[in-house]
């Protein structure tokens, strides 16, 4: 029984189906089997009672001509089909009005089938939705308001206990569609919620991962332009020494799979020393602490980030027998921090202070943390270094420099 149910209401779904028109479909395929399943009954109310074959005759042509909307479907005449739908059910749900009176209530189920249009056309067919609608509107004032129908209906020959029991069954069935349209609406409306939950978060997440939590809550309200001056910052830029030419040795997928093993458990650290990634270019990494959260130990968060960094190179080398080095220049001053662009837009920073932090990296050893003489005046308290002395840094001239080699315990 549940087979046959499923391949009825599926009827015309195929891999090519839209899938913007399968609910539809489903709708009204299910829709179609249960009026078939009410015609039926009301063609065994007609034997019992054995009332005349007229109406006989409009009970059968009404399941045949509900019934070839299946083929519709099948043959993916999907709008033929839900226009059929509603002008032969009007059609006939009006015929049985005029033929077995206003006592029948037949015409409580016109107004049901003004509510199943909504249900059964997209939004890109509302056109042809509103046209239906009109004909079933015009069908229900016609038989109740326009033309004059006897209580019992212009076939007088009918048995009393046929109307009688026509009239109970379809009020049981108005009142069972205003049930079962409710818990439908009910049930379309919280899978909506759930779905825009769901979307909500998963956008949130994603946004999250591409801007710094604050900045996304900025963003999500809309500001126009998001710019920020911060005093006192640390960046710290990681390249992989010799990486251009490890690139022409290597296929690119395992040059891919490289860089987000690496670059994953760099992301690891920024997250366990709460300092914020910026971006990846190419084989370099750039991470700042102070923004866009100002932070008393910036440069110390970058600095044990740095040696962690180490750590995961020698680690890496160790599983996969490699022997790749990293050069990491740190530099702590003043920045400014945005969001620029609108499409693909990135948190990113400006300043002095981020080009010198990438000219301690360049101009650093492989396998060495290199930092400006303002971060070592701000960790030598904590931190040993061995001085490198004066460097010749393109477009700055000559800074000392110096080597982070560990934490004082």
């Amino acid at each position: 029984m549940k087979r046959t149910w499923n391949y009825l209401i599926t009827t015309g779904i195929d891999a090519n189906t839209p899938p913007a028109e399968t609910r539809q479909i489903i709708f009204l395929n299910a829709i179609v089997v249960l009026v078939l399943f009410l015609i039926a009954q009301n063609l065994g109310l007609c034997f019992w009672y054995r009332v005349p074959l007229s109406q006989t005759l409009i009970f059968l042509a009404h399941g045949l001509s509900i019934g070839i909307i299946l083929l519709w479907n099948k043959l993916r005449r999907y709008l033929l089909a839900r226009v059929w739908f509603g002008v032969s059910a009007a059609a006939f749900l009006t015929s049985y009005q005029v033929s077995m009176g206003t006592d029948s209530h037949w015409d409580v189920f016109l107004v049901v089938c003004v509510i199943l249009q909504f249900l059964m056309f997209p939004a890109v067919q509302h056109r042809w939705m509103y046209a239906v609608i009109v004909f079933i509107g015009c069908c229900f004032f016609g038989v109740d308001f326009i033309f004059h129908i006897p209580r019992r209906g212009i076939l007088t020959s009918l048995p009393a206990g046929f109307v009688d029991t026509e009239t109970a069954f379809n009020l049981g069935g108005f009142l069972f569609c205003g049930v079962a349209m409710g818990g439908v609406a009910y049930t379309v409306i919280n899978r909506a919620e759930r779905g825009l939950a769901t979307e909500r978060d998963r956008s949130d997440v994603l946004l999250n991962n591409i801007l710094p939590g604050p900045i996304a809550a900025r963003l999500k309200e809309g500001p126009a332009t998001i710019a920020d001056d911060f005093g006192e910052t640390s960046i710290l830029f990681a390249d992989i020494a010799g990486f251009t030419k490890y690139t022409e040795t290597v296929k690119p997928e395992h040059l891919v799979v490289l860089l987000n093993s690496v670059f994953s458990d760099f992301d690891d650290l920024t997250d366990k020393y709460q300092a914020e990634k910026i971006k990846t270019i190419g084989d370099a990494y750039m991470v700042v602490a102070g923004v866009p959260v100002n932070c008393a130990d910036h440069a110390e968060r970058l600095a044990d980030i740095a040696l962690d960094m180490l750590l995961v190179m020698q680690r890496h080398n160790a599983e996969t027998g490699q022997s790749l080095q990293i050069r990491i220049g740190i530099h702590s001053g003043p920045v400014i921090a945005g969001v620029i662009g609108k499409k693909k837009f990135a948190y990113d920073l400006w300043g002095d202070s981020v080009n010198t932090a990438a000219r301690m990296e360049s101009h650093g050893i492989p396998g060495e943390i290199q930092v400006s003489e303002s971060t070592y005046e701000i960790l030598k308290p904590k931190y040993h270094f061995s001085e490198r002395g004066m460097i010749d840094i393109k477009g700055k001239g000559p800074m000392r420099a110096f080597l982070l080699k560990g934490k004082i315990t």
